[in-house]
């Protein structure tokens, strides 16, 4: 049987097993709760490796804490609301060959069922299915009861409570504000609307009017501070421009199409760009006529289609206008440290480039040292009318840029020359539908206040008191919570709950699932007409206002059952650990965060977030549009489920980004094969063997790698805890029988007890199936191992921690010469000079500093520092114990010559004292000695 399939009818087994037994079935209890939620996927395609990453890390966290004995609620749910299941769908009704092909390459799914997907529900409910078989051939340890979907009309009675409640504390309000916009759907569109779930960044961008004797330019950008050094307009001649009716604008005939969306802009006639070269328009702070030029380089979809020419700090604009002109007019108007005069055509020269990718970085970094470096030129106040001198350098002659661009902007304004448009700063995005997003300004739209001061500040202070991993997550939840602005909560398609006060509305799918944790509490308890699950209901059962009494009489559920349902929410909020990938940390986490403040308080918000980074496929995020995107049924066929979970756990730090790849898997298949064959080689011992020094250093470094791994596990090193589990325990297995000529099947049954369960909380199947050959029941409702259930032979630990700390510096010696030994001579220094050793480790442990150490053992402080270089080579556990622990390293490696001979592959092994006269010198290794720090020959 090859290996996958090994495993998955491993797992298969188990998890009958344990659906059978409603193992993972959770009720209030008088033990301490915890509960666990992962963000739920949206049901337009199959779960990826990427979900399964965090998937498995929340289920690890879950049996983890279920086996140090928590009342473990770990639910599931489906998101079908939003644009992402309707675009899938219209996608495939329009004929649609990319999808379609993915659907039935990739995802294995017919083609007569891929025609039903033109029904969105359809399409829904499928995914929903194939989802839910996928989490439970995942392993995960979900209570799988409580499973609701976005469009359950309880869970819309539910969504309809919240965001009254919002309306009512003024947190939903209406507004004018610009937002992401998709022309063709025509409505908002946020993260998930858009295609690589990419949430539009909106950045008012400054407009200046240079206005000639017609025709005015509005030229976009981002520093209007270098108006003073602007002596040309910029345009690209290839393209066709458009002048409003009215203020005479001139705009690209892009940027007109894209700025309809924001202003009330009528076209009087088009034009090409080459007619406007050469018109002649005025700077409006220097007075000075400037011309308009052609230049390759400006994008007619950027801004409103034209720049203003600042060659002096611009490379770009220099290029243009060196390609056009004889000679160029350089106006510096910043000094910044680490460039000249003229930093535009410094940056130029410098890059040895004239391709704007590759001018791109260099550009950057002009940009930001100017403006955190850089400081207005005096000579700038020489530049402008006599009437505005004293203004310019009172208020911008000598100040650095942020300040003397906030002093040019309101002069601007004063002027009548300044205004601003919207642009999607990390464009272009695209809806779902394919249309590229545009910015909007929408009149009396519905919003969630996020930028209302109260609110934000509430939402910055709980956080304080969240445990989020990795803390780095943190800042950066900091940062989005600081930076959220109203966000635009309804649309008027898509699948979802309209707002309660606006049928025609349709609350959105980043807006709908904020607090729907609360749900999971009862949802399997609802079985109730949806009418009945009124205000007065979820006040109740969520926030405890009202008499049971009275509502019962009111909606006819009996007051028992409301008083239940009021129990069961009170016993499992807060939400204990909330898992998501990366991607959620700049909107639905602090979301949630809002939302649990504004409806429940800052003592329900929840405990813990934990972020994860994604997975990659070949090097590469995984993206449609890469055509990489790896199916969680995929990796499970080719690897089977327990490989395939480690995989995704122990291959990186919980807050990196993980290379899935065969390699990594291949390793950890190959090792859990080995545990298993182990364990069954165990099973059929007859003799105990004796249980003598190994089997004590056996169970001795067992305790301690026990306690490795908890403080690992509670740590969420997730990574570190089971490359322990699954590397290190074998080693020291496989070391243990190596030095014993029959096992003892009584500690090897011991370690393989608490192996299965260390292991059980990320591969649970393999973990069950070795429980099972020596035990009764099941592993995963097991205690997690402790390290008091070993007890510590610290003697039999030093002397056999020596011998396999002597096998590693013999090898590291071998690889250093690339000498494989055929004989090896060992010089150990006299016991008595231990005392030396022992001292200097007393002292590190009473954390002596080198003088107060030199001091106490009479040693110099050079010589002290050569051997605490040498002393952090030792194990820990040598360190540790040689300071209660006495050993005879000559006796040691006698007592255990045939252990080294096999595990070092060598004929002959001399061992000598140090201060043994009549013993040779070899290569004058015999005076190199120190305690626990042999000489070594290698012949």
């Amino acid at each position: 049987m090859d290996s996958s399939a090994f495993f998955n009818e491993i797992a298969k087994k188990w998890q009958d097993i344990w659906e059978k037994r409603k193992v993972f079935d959770a009720n209030p209890s008088s033990k301490d709760k915890y509960f666990i939620t992962v963000a739920f996927p949206y049901t337009n395609s199959p779960l990826h490796i990427g979900h399964g990453r965090t998937y498995v890390t929340a289920d690890i966290v879950a049996r983890y804490q279920r086996m140090i004995g928590k009342n473990v609620l770990f639910p599931f749910a489906f998101q079908f609301t939003g644009t992402p299941i309707l675009s899938i769908s219209e996608a495939i009704k329009r004929g649609d060959k990319d999808i379609i092909n993915d659907f039935f390459t990739l995802y294995k799914i017919d083609e007569d069922k891929i025609k039903e997907f033109q029904d969105p529900l359809k399409l829904a409910q499928y995914f929903k299915e194939d989802m839910e078989r996928m989490a439970r051939a995942l392993g995960l340890s979900v209570d799988w009861r409580r499973e609701f979907t976005t469009v359950d009309p309880r869970f819309e009675q539910f969504i309809r409570w919240q965001f009254k409640r919002l309306r009512d504390k003024g947190f939903v309000v209406t507004s004018t504000d610009a937002v992401g916009f998709c022309p063709n759907d025509n409505f908002p569109v946020g993260m998930h609307d858009t295609k690589g779930d990419v949430e539009p960044e909106i950045q008012e961008i400054d407009l200046i009017e240079f206005e000639g004797k017609d025709l005015v330019f509005p030229v976009a950008t981002s520093r209007p501070e270098t108006v003073f050094g602007s002596n040309s307009i910029l345009i690209n001649p290839e393209s066709k421009y458009v002048i409003v009716r009215g203020s005479h604008w001139v705009l690209s005939k892009e940027s007109f199409q894209k700025l309809s969306y924001q202003r009330e802009l009528v076209p009087e006639r088009e034009i090409e760009g080459k007619e406007l070269l050469g018109v002649t328009v005025k700077n409006p702070i220097t007075g000075k006529d400037v011309k308009v030029y052609p230049s390759k380089y400006v994008d007619p979809k950027t801004g409103t289609g034209s720049v203003m020419g600042v060659p002096a700090h611009e490379p770009l604009h220099y290029l243009a206008l060196s390609e056009v002109l004889d000679e160029v007019e350089v106006i510096p108007v910043i000094s910044t440290e680490g460039y000249g005069d003229f930093p535009g055509p410094e940056v130029l020269t410098l890059s040895g480039t004239r391709n704007p990718a590759e001018l791109k970085d260099y550009i950057d970094s002009l940009y930001r040292e100017e403006y955190y470096k850089g400081i207005v030129r005096d000579d700038v106040v020489d530049l402008v009318p006599d009437y505005m001198r004293p203004l310019i350098k009172e208020r911008v002659v000598g100040k650095r840029v942020p300040e003397a661009r906030k002093a040019v902007v309101e002069l601007l304004r004063s002027l009548g020359k300044h205004d601003t448009i919207y642009e999607v700063l990390n464009g272009p995005i695209y809806c779902r539908c394919g249309t590229e997003i545009v910015v909007k300004v929408i009149r009396d739209q519905w919003y969630i206040d996020y930028d209302n001061p109260f609110w934000k500040s509430w939402t910055l202070k709980a956080l304080d008191q969240i445990d989020v991993v990795p803390e780095s997550s943190k800042r950066d939840l900091a940062r989005a919570i600081f930076s959220l602005k109203k966000r635009a909560c309804s649309r008027t398609r898509g699948l979802g709950v309209k707002l309660p006060w606006d049928e025609s509305q349709i609350i959105d799918s980043l807006s709908d699932s904020t607090i729907y944790m609360a749900f999971y509490t009862i949802s399997h308890k609802l079985n109730y007409d949806p009418e009945k699950l009124n205000e007065e209901f979820w006040n109740y059962v969520m926030l405890g206002n009202g008499n049971p009494i009275d509502l019962s009489k009111s909606i006819g559920i009996p007051e028992d059952e409301l008083k239940a349902l009021r129990e069961e929410f009170s016993y499992w909020y807060p939400l204990d650990s909330r898992h998501s990938g990366r991607d959620l940390v700049q909107n639905h986490l602090p979301y949630m965060i809002y939302n649990h403040l504004a409806i429940f308080g800052e003592n329900l918000v929840p405990r813990r977030i934990v972020v994860n980074g994604f997975v990659r496929v070949g090097g590469k995020k995984m993206s449609k549009s890469f055509r990489n995107i790896y199916p969680l049924y995929k990796a499970i066929e080719e690897y089977g489920v327990d490989p395939v979970r480690l995989a995704l756990t122990v291959s990186s730090e919980l807050s990196e980004d993980t290379d899935f790849d065969t390699s990594s898997i291949k390793a950890i298949t190959d090792q859990l094969r080995r545990m298993y064959d182990l364990a069954v080689n165990v099973s059929k011992l007859k003799s105990s063997g004796e249980n003598g020094l190994p089997e004590k250093w056996l169970l001795s470094l067992i305790h301690y790698k026990v306690r490795e791994v908890n403080d690992l596990m509670n740590s969420l090193d997730f990574r570190k805890a089971f490359n322990v589990i699954l590397y290190e325990f074998y080693d020291i297995v496989r070391d243990y029988i190596s030095m014993v000529n029959f096992p003892n099947k009584y500690t090897l049954k011991t370690v393989l007890n608490i192996w299965s369960r260390l292991i059980s909380p990320g591969a649970p199947h393999i973990a069950e199936e070795i429980w099972s050959m020596f035990n009764e029941d099941l592993v995963s409702l097991q205690r997690y191992p402790s390290p008091e259930e070993l007890q510590v032979d610290g003697q039999a630990l030093v002397q056999l921690e020596y011998i396999r700390y002597l096998i590693e510096q013999v090898k590291a010696l071998a690889s250093l010469t690339n000498k494989q030994p055929e004989k090896l001579i060992i010089y150990v220094s006299n016991s008595d000079e231990l005392g030396l050793l022992r001292a200097v480790l007393r002292g590190l442990k009473d954390r002596n500093n080198l003088r107060e150490l030199s001091s106490a053992i009479g040693l110099r402080e050079e010589n002290l520092k050569t051997l605490l270089e040498k002393i952090q080579t030792l194990p820990s556990t040598l360190r540790d114990f040689i300071t209660v622990y006495s050993i005879d390293e000559f006796k040691t490696i006698i007592d255990n010559l045939n252990f080294l001979m096999r595990k070092l592959d060598v004929d002959e092994i001399q061992v000598y004292r140090s201060d043994d006269s009549s013993a040779p010198d070899i290569k004058g290794k015999k005076n190199s000695t120190l305690p626990l720090m042999p000489g070594i020959v290698i012949l």
